[in-house]
């Protein structure tokens, strides 16, 4: 299990804007990463050790990244004991790729780069303390020309996307007072260059700065609109822990204007405002944003702050206790985790700049507010989920209430009622949604009010057509629309359909892939576009539900009117011509196209080849493998997959994957591992990463150690998933048992977590054929766990038994025989499988007293039972706690090696 340690992720895939520098950090379950620059015109490599969190420059020359400690050295300093501000400060690196120079910089607080333009790399960095407090240092440096520009004694600062200015706070003396600062590049000398470094930026050839104000206000959230010609910011004169801020603006007047300048700033709102709330002031917990167009600036209201209440009463005086009532719509154990989120929580506001208004949006009935095109519209969707908030604890639907705002006014009209997933187009000309009940899209004309189904003539379905729960398929979802609103963009199981969303069109199929069981997905390459362009092909993923070999097309949208050229918006006039691109038995994934080339990212994997980072074009012409990642896997036996089929005792057509070592031989026998959760199939060409078990085997570790690996497909029906579970997964087993002699049928064994666990629970008081079974996690009691509360989120678990995935679709007192057929406690004496079992203390998901109950049936009932409790943990161990990993790893190896392969038993075992 040593070799688990040294297996590396990508975790970082980036390209440069002209397509020309790809980045990837490799990194290390243990051990240190490394960041690697690969450049496309010279195919040259350079590694960066310990290099992560990397951003390339919009022009395409140089990247910045931090630098982490290496893993040795933090060891050492942690098992020293050493304290947290004593700890050495981050550092962050900068590559040119011209002359491939990487640079350190140590002690930096924190760094910024331009993401639309600029050269400039802005960062704060530590400097020697004063009065035992640290002192830090603004730097503007051009990495490329090696131009820099400092301050000294900066604070907090912040920069315009476009990387023409820098606002920063500066402390320039001992009587706690701060100057914000303003530093453009200078307009008045625009050819000039420096003779040399230098540190007043007051004075520099490049740069000018400008003061606006200089003051003992306690400021916060510096913003720029996207010019870098507005700021705004927070400040309070509150000298208390809990502050209330007022929203100050500046139009930032030309530059050296110093007058102007200081006689720009105005105070937009405070408690006092008379559109806000009375009693609310701006929030620093909001975030402060402008719109694309600058015409807009967003921020966060709240109630004022109040001071903490004090007493001179004892703890012991005090009574401390939660009230749980049947009054409450929110359940206290969820009331408890959204807390400090409802402390925090702020209500959106606008100031409308050339109106020189604010407007309250969001208020204690709609408290949440979504945006639409680029924050640039007039319109916005505000929900209310409150009076939906009880039937949640039962109902997997998250019904929300929806409003249309008007950002002018604040007003806000009634959209929807119960509905879900209603969004606006990007116009503003319409609303949509999906109607579960009536399974159709519906759409409003705002203007009119006007409400259509939409799409009614499909003869197919637009929800998910293998749903097997109790509540309502979810929709297929929406693509986008394309310009000025003229269509909707939707997906049923396999294709695209151009729907009309005034309802008079027929639908249009763009992709025809039903027949052949091609199912194809839109990709967007460009995030600055907001609607789905008919005059540009469009880039789609395609999978063969076959074999699951899966690749990509080009999908152009052509008119099939002759009075209809690509101008047109009349729907009814288009249809979808499709151009295969690149396709094999692959999965395929991860595609990141350059923002100013064709150039792309993508990968591709299989059951023995790691998704490595590929380059290509939009037309894959041409591939470049970039990366090779994991080159130790040649010395080891890998995989090999076999995608099968059967006939379940039910008389369902299904499918499984059945994992061989790339050694195996049919005229040995082997034990089997039957691992499953619902539907894997698709997983078919699918890279299995070697890593120690947070709860589940590992494939390739099991194969290579002359296992083999059944993961069968699960169909289910409403009120019976232990029998389903049952009819599926034992059917197919014996299915591969008359078929293959080479696996041994009186070593077999079954692996599962979660639901996996539940099901494995039930399988063995069903059958004895498996000769050991580990259950991580499993419910055991349906009676008692319909009743639990899932402490991660607080939420009832009633939900998961009468709507969705344990499936029994109906309460406790309706179907109470059923929650007890479906129980595994309920049948404990029929259990003879020796059975290990993983539930933690700490699992969020699962009560873990569900594995306790049946540890004790099992006890009491003197079966071979084993329960593995990793102190503290949750539902799944977590990835950082390596030793608790390798000890399940260990744990489970040892335990099915035992029963499977007769070897010694385990100390612990006994």
């Amino acid at each position: 299990m040593s070799d688990f340690a040294g297996w590396q992720r990508i975790e970082q895939r980036l390209i440069s804007s002209d397509g020309n520098i790809v980045m990837y950090e490799t990194k290390a379950q243990k051990g240190d990463g490394i960041l690697v620059v690969y450049n496309a015109r010279n195919r040259q490599y350079d590694t960066i050790p310990n290099g992560f969190a990397a951003q390339i420059a919009a022009n395409s020359e140089f990247a910045v990244f931090k630098l982490r400690l290496p893993e040795d050295s933090l060891r050492k300093l942690k098992l020293a004991k050493t304290k947290k501000e004593d700890m050495p400060r981050e550092a962050i690196g900068v590559f040119t790729f011209a002359n491939r120079q990487l640079q350190r910089i140590d002690s930096v607080k924190s760094h910024l780069l331009p993401t639309e333009n600029g050269t400039w790399l802005t960062y704060l960095r530590e400097g020697p303390k004063k009065n035992k407090k640290p002192t830090y240092r603004l730097v503007i440096w051009d990495p490329v020309s090696d131009r820099k520009h400092t301050v000294e004694q900066a604070d907090t600062f912040a920069i315009a996307s476009k990387g023409n200015a820098v606002a920063l706070l500066t402390t320039p003396d001992s009587l706690k007072l701060k100057s914000l600062v303003i530093i453009r590049a200078d307009e008045h000398r625009p050819g000039s260059t420096p003779t040399g470094p230098t540190t007043d930026l007051l004075h520099t050839t490049l740069f000018a700065a400008d003061t606006l104000l200089t003051d003992s206000l306690h400021i916060r959230r510096l913003m720029f609109d996207g010019t870098g010609s507005q700021l705004a910011w927070l400040a309070s004169r509150d000298t208390a822990s809990s502050k209330n801020f007022g929203l100050y603006y500046s139009p930032l007047a030309p530059q050296g204007k110093r007058k102007q300048i200081a006689n720009s700033i105005r105070l937009i709102a405070d408690s006092l405002t008379p559109a806000l709330p009375k009693g609310w002031t701006p929030s620093e917990n909001g975030s402060l944003y402008f719109s694309d167009d600058g015409s807009k600036l967003f921020f966060g209201t709240a109630p004022k702050a109040k001071a903490a209440e004090t007493d001179s009463l004892l703890a012991e005086e005090k009574a401390k206790l939660e009230l749980w009532s049947h009054t409450d719509n929110v359940l206290k154990p969820r009331q408890l985790k959204q807390e400090a989120q409802k402390k925090r929580q702020t209500f959106l506001a606008v100031y409308r700049v050339t109106d020189n208004k604010v407007v309250q949006l969001a208020d204690s009935v709609v408290e949440s507010i979504r945006l639409m095109h680029r924050n640039n519209g007039e319109l916005a969707i505000g929900t209310d989920r409150k009076p939906h908030e009880r039937s949640i604890t039962w109902s997997s639907r998250m019904l929300t209430d929806y409003y249309l705002v008007d950002l002018k006014t604040g007003r806000k009209s009634t959209l929807l009622k119960g509905g879900q997933q209603l969004q606006l187009s990007p116009s503003g000309l319409f609303a949509a949604w999906f109607d579960p009940d009536r399974r159709h899209y519906y759409t409003r004309e705002l203007a009119t009010g006007a409400t259509q189904a939409i799409g009614t003539s499909l003869n197919v379905a637009l929800t998910d057509e293998l749903h097997d729960t109790p509540d309502d398929p979810s929709p297929y979802g929406i693509a986008g629309w394309t310009r000025n609103d003229q269509h909707l963009v939707v997906y049923d199981r396999y294709d695209l359909w151009l729907l009309d969303p005034r309802g008079k069109a027929a639908p249009v199929n763009l992709t025809n892939g039903r027949d052949r069981q091609q199912r194809y997905r839109y990709i967007p390459t460009d995030a600055k576009k907001a609607t789905i362009d008919l005059q540009e092909p469009l880039l789609l993923s395609m999978v063969n539900e076959h074999n699951y070999d899966e690749g990509f097309a080009a999908l152009s949208i052509v008119s099939t009117s002759p009075k209809a050229g690509k101008a047109s918006n009349q729907p009814g006039t288009w249809a979808g011509n499709l151009s295969p691109l690149i396709a094999g038995q692959w999965s395929a994934g991860s595609v990141i196209k350059a923002d100013n080339s064709d150039a792309l990212l993508w990968s591709r994997q299989t059951v023995d080849r790691f998704p490595e980072v590929e380059l290509s074009s939009l037309s894959f012409g041409e591939t470049t493998v970039v990366s090779a990642t994991n080159r130790q896997q040649a010395g080891f036996v890998w995989p090999t997959v076999e995608l099968v089929k059967w006939n379940s005792f039910a008389g369902d057509s299904l499918r499984g994957l059945l994992y061989k070592p790339e050694n195996f031989d049919p005229a040995k026998k082997y034990p089997m591992v039957v691992y499953f959760y619902e539907r894997s199939s698709d997983t078919y060409h699918r890279y299995n990463y070697p890593q120690p078990s947070r709860s589940i085997i590992s494939i390739p570790f099991y194969v290579s150690n002359e296992y083999l690996v059944f993961v069968p497909d699960i169909v289910y029906t409403t009120g019976y998933p232990g029998k389903n579970a049952y009819d599926a997964i034992v059917s197919g087993v014996q299915s591969l048992l008359h078929t293959r002699d080479y696996i041994d049928e009186k070593a077999l064994g079954l692996q599962g977590q979660s639901w996996g666990g539940y099901q494995i629970a039930y399988l063995i008081t069903q059958t004895d054929m498996f000769a050991a079974a580990m259950a991580g996690a499993p419910v055991s009691n349906m009676t008692s766990a319909y009743g639990g509360i899932r402490w991660g989120t607080g939420m009832s678990r009633m939900f998961q038994y009468e709507n969705t995935q344990s499936r029994i679709g109906g309460t406790l007192w309706e179907r109470p025989l059923l929650y007890i057929e479906n129980s595994p406690l309920f049948h404990a004496p029929r259990v003879n499988t020796p059975l290990l079992m993983m539930h933690n203390d700490n699992d969020g998901a699962v009560p873990w007293y569900q594995g306790i109950e049946y540890f004790m049936a099992l006890y009491r009932l003197g079966k071979p039972v084993w329960m593995l409790n990793y102190n503290g943990m949750d539902h799944n161990i977590e990835a950082k706690y390596w030793a608790n990993r390798i000890d399940l790893s260990t744990k489970m190896f040892g335990f099915f090696n035992y029963y499977l392969k007769k070897q010694e038993q385990p100390q612990w075992m006994k």
